[in-house]
């Protein structure tokens, strides 16, 4: 008779570290959850600890330029950027179909950068041609276009790449 008595103390000893187990897993889980909630917010709304920018497509914009040896200045060749008084004006350069879009622009004031996202258009047949895209980057209230000292694309293919900053405007 003991050792039956015995055999069901032993039953419930194991089945209380069990539980105990399960509830410690369970509560590993909802903290793994909740570091990807905020890790997710905080990429989705802004990432790198900076305010989301407002941006645009703008056919009005003149195209950048650049100073070559000899001193003469022509048209820049690809992607540039350039600080306006209000805003920040970015040239993408690639081809004309489908064209380069914008996901997202943050700017981290820690390392006075601007990340600016470009969307992932999936396997999408490009065309040959050379199209420079303008585009106008505005800033959230409280943050100058004048902070801005670097600005770094990141491509569809996951790459990074910071852009020089162009020397002018064409006229």
């Amino acid at each position: 008779m003991e050792d039956k008595h015995l055999y069901r103390e032993t039953q419930w000893d194991v089945s209380a570290e069990e539980s105990r187990a399960h509830h410690g897993l369970v509560a590993i889980g909802f903290a793994v959850l909740a570091v990807l909630v905020i890790a997710f917010c905080i990429w989705t709304f802004g990432g790198h600890g900076g305010a989301a920018w407002e941006f645009e497509a703008d056919d009005a914009l003149p195209i950048m330029t650049v100073k070559v040896t000899g001193g003469n200045t022509v048209a820049a060749p690809g992607d540039y950027w350039y600080s306006r008084d209000e805003f920040v004006q970015l040239q993408l350069s690639g081809g004309s179909i489908p064209g380069e879009e914008i996901e997202r622009v943050t700017f981290d004031a820690s390392l006075k950068t601007l990340s600016v996202e470009l969307k992932d258009q999936g396997d999408v047949p490009t065309t040959m041609d050379i199209a420079l895209t303008e585009w106008r980057l505005e800033p959230p209230t409280g943050v100058a276009v004048s902070e801005v000292e670097h600005v770094k694309i990141t491509y569809q293919d996951g790459s990074t790449n910071e852009i020089a900053k162009a020397d002018g405007l064409a006229e």
